[in-house]
């Protein structure tokens, strides 16, 4: 994530370059607590990553939905209905 905080850059098509290189796919194999971003550095590289073309895997929408909170809010009565 410092990595991708410090290299990282979206040209005007999308395209995510890192160190020179365009990243078509980001995978997600961690960063899924909040403790997994301790400074602002990991927010920022999160926030570009997210502003690209890339492929997410998975994508915001999942992600949060795995988490407890937004489970929290779908488990509520006649939420899913609506």
């Amino acid at each position: 994530m410092a990595e991708i905080d410090q290299e990282g850059e979206i040209q005007p098509d999308g395209t995510l370059l890192v160190g020179g290189h365009a990243i078509a796919v980001i995978y997600f194999r961690a960063r899924y607590a909040p403790t997994d971003y301790p400074s602002e550095a990991e927010w920022r590289a999160r926030l570009l990553m997210e502003r690209s073309s890339a492929i997410k895997c998975p994508s915001i929408s999942y992600h949060l939905t795995g988490t407890k909170k937004i489970q929290q809010e779908l488990a509520k009565p006649d939420v899913l209905e609506k």
